[in-house]
C-alpha cells in the first residue's frame, strides 16, 4: 500500500461516526502494515490523528489526561500505533502522549467502560515498548511512576502496570514509590499473572535497592514495606498449589541476603506459617527452601 492510500483510509477513520464504521476502518489500516515501511506510514498519520484527537485536553494533578473527547476513536489509534511497533514501526515520537493516557486522571468509578479499555490498551502499548527496548523519556517515566501509586479497577491494567513497573526497575528506574501499592497486589493475589508481575516488580526493587528510598515526609525508608513482603510471600510458601514457588524463594533469598538483619523476623514467620524444613531436597524448590531456612539461621 502507498502512502495516499494509507492517508485515504486514516482520513475515513477520523471522519467516522459510527463505531462500526470506525472499527472496520481501523482493522482495515492494521491489516495493512505488515513492514516496517508500512509502519512508518501509518505511524506518521496515527500519531498526527492522535495529537489532534488530544488537542486542548486538560490534564490533573498527575500530568496525565482527565478524559478524551472520543475514546473510541483513541482506542483506534492506540491499535494501530500497537500494530505499528509490531510490524517494526519507531514509535519514539508518541510514547509520553501514551503515558498521559495510561491513567485518566479521574475516580475508576467515573470512567466510562470505553475509558477503562482505553487505559488498558495504552498500559498494553507501554508495556510493549519497554519489553522492546524503546527509550522512555523522562517525561513518560515521570507520569508512570506518578499514576502507578493510584488505585486501578480492571485486573488485566492492573497486570500490565505490575509488569511496566518491574521492567522499569529492570532497567535501573526507582520505583520506591508504587512499592506500597505492588505489595498490597502481590499479598491480595487476586490474580496468577498480579502475583507474578508484582513479584517481578518487588524482586527488582530488591535487587536494585529501591527499598532505601526515603519515605518523602517520613524519616522512614520504603524498608518498612520489608516485614509485609516477607510475610506475605512466606504465607503463599504455605500453600502447596502456588505456581510462583520458586519466583517466591528466590525473592525471600535475595531479600534476606541484602537486608541481614531482617533473618530473625523471616525465622518467626517460617515458624507462624509452620512451614517444614525440606530434610532431603530433591527438586530445585525444596533446596532454596533448605537454603532459606539455613540463611535464616545464620
Amino acid at each position: 500500500m502507498n502512502a495516499s492510500s494509507m492517508e485515504h483510509m486514516m482520513q475515513q477513520l477520523n471522519a467516522a461516526t459510527d463505531l462500526t464504521e470506525r472499527r472496520r476502518t481501523a482493522k482495515e489500516i492494521i491489516e495493512e502494515i505488515t513492514t516496517p515501511e508500512t509502519s512508518s506510514i501509518a505511524f506518521s498519520l496515527a500519531k498526527d490523528s492522535l495529537e489532534n484527537a488530544l488537542k486542548d485536553h486538560q490534564t490533573g494533578e498527575l500530568g496525565t489526561y482527565l478524559h478524551v473527547s472520543d475514546p473510541e476513536w483513541v482506542v483506534a489509534l492506540i491499535e494501530i500505533l500497537h500494530r505499528c511497533l509490531k510490524a517494526g514501526g519507531d514509535l519514539s515520537g508518541c510514547i509520553t502522549s501514551i503515558a498521559r493516557l495510561h491513567h485518566l486522571d479521574r475516580k475508576e468509578s467515573a470512567k466510562s467502560d470505553t475509558e477503562l479499555y482505553l487505559q488498558y490498551r495504552a498500559a498494553a502499548l507501554l508495556d510493549a515498548l519497554l519489553a522492546a527496548e524503546v527509550p522512555f523519556p523522562d517525561e513518560a517515566v515521570r507520569l508512570i511512576l506518578v499514576a502507578g501509586k493510584r488505585y486501578v479497577k480492571d485486573k488485566a491494567t492492573e497486570q500490565y502496570i505490575c509488569s511496566i513497573h518491574w521492567r522499569l526497575a529492570d532497567s535501573g528506574v526507582n520505583i520506591s514509590g508504587a512499592i506500597p501499592s505492588l505489595v498490597t497486589v502481590f499479598k491480595n493475589g487476586e490474580t496468577s499473572e498480579l502475583v507474578h508481575y508484582s513479584l517481578l516488580a518487588l524482586w527488582a526493587a530488591v535487587r536494585q535497592g529501591y527499598f532505601d528510598t526515603p519515605i518523602p515526609d517520613s524519616d522512614l525508608t520504603y524498608q518498612v514495606w520489608l516485614k509485609h513482603l516477607i510475610s506475605s510471600s512466606t504465607f503463599k510458601l504455605k500453600k502447596k498449589d502456588e505456581p510462583h514457588q520458586l519466583g517466591i524463594i528466590g525473592c525471600l533469598i535475595e531479600t534476606v541476603r541484602t537486608y541481614p538483619e531482617l533473618k530473625a523476623l523471616a525465622a518467626e514467620y517460617l515458624e507462624q506459617c509452620k512451614l517444614r524444613e525440606p530434610k532431603r531436597p530433591t527438586t530445585d524448590f525444596q533446596r532454596d527452601v533448605k537454603q532459606y531456612f539455613d540463611l535464616c539461621r545464620a
